[in-house]
């Protein structure tokens, strides 16, 4: 242990039967000095400089006149867990990604920031021991042939997965989409590398459903539900549409879909999916509302996305970046204003399978935006919640809708509506189980006095 990592202090607890003499020939003969009294009748003294403090500690127990001693224990800051750069880079600003994921710590970002500690104190750290089903167009999880691991996915948080495209135990990424998504829910923190994963330290099972165009069929989307849940997943991430005739659908349009959402709500598994980017106002009723979560989009600004589908289905919404949609009376919405920000993750274009960075739009821009973005915020999220055993040991999946949308914020109209269903995801009021209160509007200045003439 480096010297400025070593303890320097013993910490004891003498006996009531213990004379003062004793003691203090005790501390004596053990080179103790800087006596501080805390509460309980505990003492902590300063250790001989270059001693073994464990040493001096053990030695002054075996005197006798202790209930226990022992030496202090190391402390650093509660502060956010990431010395990532937001880049691509390990030569940026260590916590540069604070800058870069509003979706994470802006104004309209899901909250994380508190959620972190309390899911730590909870013992579920970063979601640590949750497995995370990404059914997409694969993962960029090992360097096999072309095929390079991304920087933020640890081998260390990787189970196999399947191929469904190419019927192969080796579900590699050859388009990007499916990288970024499962970097978003579990995106390596502390490496001074990147982004942050919003559940940095959960296990990720990549399946390829997609091909390297990222599309797929619906058989495989059913196929990669049961296989996620009969392989231990405990959340599916599912963010993609169906389409046909050129119009999109959403995925409960295919009764296979169906049926393997209600084998994962059978077996407690929630499934998370993205509404689907066609601005249309027709994802489905609630007919599956326990079996699936859907997930809207939102802006930087707080207003939906102008791409985002709506409609009875929604449950709630999480930022997918972009332009604003016009929404007359919601006053976070300027479809005409600058877009705000897309959502930035690190993946590739796959153009450029393994050439890592922060990947560009179609029209150029850095990031990316849809609902495709928004729905692995809430995975994220409930990768926490079950790490951090808040619902209990094994909640149903409407246990965990109901958390979300009850700690929901609201946006737009007062109350759950198919625009924002019940509100922007927050995870740190999920975590505690209370909704973030409103901070009440700044109240007017006050009048100026009128001016008075002096003659």
């Amino acid at each position: 242990m480096p010297a400025s990592a070593q303890a320097t202090d013993v910490v004891a607890r003498f006996r009531p039967s213990a004379s003062a003499a004793d003691v203090a020939h005790a501390v004596s003969k053990a080179h103790l000095s800087d006596p501080r009294h805390l509460p309980g009748s505990v003492i902590a003294y300063r250790a001989p400089a270059r001693a073994d403090a464990a040493a001096v500690a053990a030695g002054l127990q075996r005197a006798g006149l202790t209930q226990w001693a022992t030496t202090s224990m190391r402390a650093r800051i509660a502060a956010l867990p990431g010395d990532d750069t937001g880049t691509a880079t390990t030569s940026g600003l260590a916590g540069g990604w604070q800058s870069a994921q509003w979706d994470l710590v802006g104004p309209f970002g899901i909250d994380v920031a508190p959620a972190w500690p309390i899911a730590q104190q909870a013992g579920g750290e970063g979601g640590r021991g949750v497995t995370v089903a990404v059914l997409d167009t694969g993962v960029a999880y090992a360097n096999r042939g072309k095929y390079r691991r991304s920087p933020e996915m640890p081998p260390g948080r990787i189970v196999p997965g399947f191929d469904f495209v190419g019927n192969d135990p080796f579900p590699d990424d050859a388009n990007g989409h499916g990288t970024f998504v499962a970097s978003t829910i579990a995106g390596a923190a502390n490496n001074h590398y990147g982004m942050v994963g919003i559940a940095y330290k959960a296990t990720i099972m990549p399946v390829r459903v997609l091909d390297e165009n990222g599309e797929g069929s619906s058989v495989r989307i059913a196929q990669g539900i049961r296989y996620a849940v009969d392989n231990g997943a405990q959340v599916i991430n599912v963010s993609i549409e169906l389409f046909s005739f050129n119009r999109a659908l959403s995925i409960t349009t295919a009764p296979e879909i169906r049926a393997a959402l209600r084998y994962a709500r059978a077996h407690h598994v929630p499934v998370v999916a993205a509404a689907g980017n066609a601005a249309q106002s027709d994802v489905p009723s609630k007919r599956l509302d326990t079996s699936i979560i859907y997930v809207g989009a939102t802006t930087e600004h707080g207003c939906l996305g102008w791409y985002s589908n709506y409609g009875p289905g929604v449950d709630l919404v999480a930022p997918g970046g972009g332009r604003d949609r016009a929404i007359d009376g919601d006053p976070n919405c300027t479809p005409d204003a600058a877009p705000g920000r897309n959502v930035w993750q690190i993946s590739f274009n796959h153009s450029h399978i393994g050439r890592f960075r922060v990947p560009v739009d179609d029209h150029g821009k850095r990031g990316l935006a849809g609902t495709s973005m928004a729905a692995p915020h809430v995975t994220g999220a409930i990768a926490l919640l079950l790490a951090s055993k808040v619902l209990g040991a094994d909640p149903t999946t409407g246990a965990i809708q109901q958390r979300l949308e009850d700690t929901a914020r609201d946006l737009g109209a007062p109350g759950p509506d198919p625009l924002y269903g019940a509100g922007l995801l927050d995870v740190a009021a999920a975590l505690r189980g209370t909704k973030t209160p409103v901070a009440p509007p700044p109240e007017p200045p006050p009048p100026t006095p009128p001016a008075t003439s002096s003659g």
